[in-house]
């Protein structure tokens, strides 16, 4: 287990503020980083989360009957759409609310990756952290931040879209609020995952690293695209293709588990699972591990287990798409 500290940047939504250089403890690994720790509590502290755990955790037992009755309300609303609506109208009271307080008062934060680990990179990943909710709060436009995205070759032009989330790409139009960057060593043949320091001196969008980013199989967005920003997966395609003779990429399959499809070829392992129409980002958490894939909605789990081989965590993404009139499709 690594040891020591590293360094990572904080860099504020006010330009008139320093960027911060903040220490970290790296002895948690992958499984408890202090980054991601910090970053999700950050941004709870500064949002109405914490009022709306309080009002929820001293809510009287009518207050709670009613909150109770108002989501089975909601989710009657969905049984013709959701395959596990009506699962959670068998829960009682306190595991209704339970779901609640999850949902809305979890902390939680956007990662964005701004590099994906390559041989280019030396296996460094370098991930941005913001709110999830910074849009719907109208938190200001971060210059600084948006800047070191771009110069990494993501694109940001494209306009938001209500029916598609994706999940660990370039957010359309930039980042707003606060947001944290730091840096790991990720390389999946040596099994390491270390935190490595990412100093002021990087913040800075013409530093080296973004050149490199910025390079075929650089690890970042590789100066964007039309279409809009990328996911992991695509990104680790995209530079995969770029630093290997490539191969035979037309293996496929496909099949069915017990409420989701499935399918597969040489690169990736895509999972999908029908859920409500009203299913959003904050509602979804998809634990990502080497070795084992969990997937929870609305506090219930969709699956859990391991998996047949071992996945890139960095590489791993999810997103939720409308359906037409079978409501949204959560993919893994």
């Amino acid at each position: 287990m690594p040891s020591g500290n590293f360094t990572y940047v904080f860099i504020p939504a006010n330009d008139s503020k320093p960027i911060e250089a903040v220490s970290g403890d790296k002895s948690g690994g992958l499984s408890d980083d202090a980054l991601s720790k910090e970053a999700k509590q950050y941004f709870f502290k500064n949002s109405d989360k914490g009022a709306r755990a309080a009002a929820l955790e001293n809510a009287s037992p009518e207050q709670r009957k009613l909150l109770a009755q108002q989501l089975r309300d909601e989710v009657k609303a969905q049984v013709d759409k959701s395959p596990y609506a009506n699962q959670m109208l068998q829960l009682d009271d306190d595991a209704l609310i339970g779901i609640m307080k999850t949902n809305q008062t979890s902390a939680t934060c956007e990662i964005t990756a701004l590099t994906v680990p390559t041989p280019l990179n030396n296996h460094r990943a370098v991930s941005m952290y913001s709110d999830d909710n910074a849009r719907t709060q109208n938190l200001a436009y971060n210059r600084r931040a948006t800047e070191l995205l771009v110069a990494c070759g993501h694109s940001i032009s494209s306009e938001p879209s209500p029916s598609r989330v994706s999940i660990g790409s370039a957010p359309p139009g930039g980042i707003c609020g606060d947001a944290f960057v730091g840096r790991c060593h990720d390389d999946e043949v040596g099994d390491i995952w270390e935190r490595v320091d990412f100093t002021v001196e990087d913040a800075n969008p013409r530093a080296e690293w973004c050149d490199v980013a910025r390079q075929p199989g650089g690890g970042g967005g590789g100066g964007g695209s039309a279409g809009g920003p990328r996911s992991l997966s695509g990104l680790m395609n995209q530079n995969a293709g770029a630093i290997t003779d490539g191969g035979n990429n037309n293996g496929f399959d496909k099949g069915e588990g017990d409420g989701y499809s499935w399918s597969q070829n040489d690169e990736e392992v895509e999972l999908r699972f029908p859920v409500a129409a009203g299913t959003k980002a904050k509602y979804v958490k998809v634990h990502f591990a080497r070795t084992t894939l969990k997937v929870i909605v609305a506090g219930q789990t969709l699956v859990s287990g391991e998996l047949g081989g071992t996945a890139e965590v960095e590489d791993s993404t999810f997103t939720i798409e409308d359906v037409g009139s079978k409501g949204r499709e959560l993919c893994v």
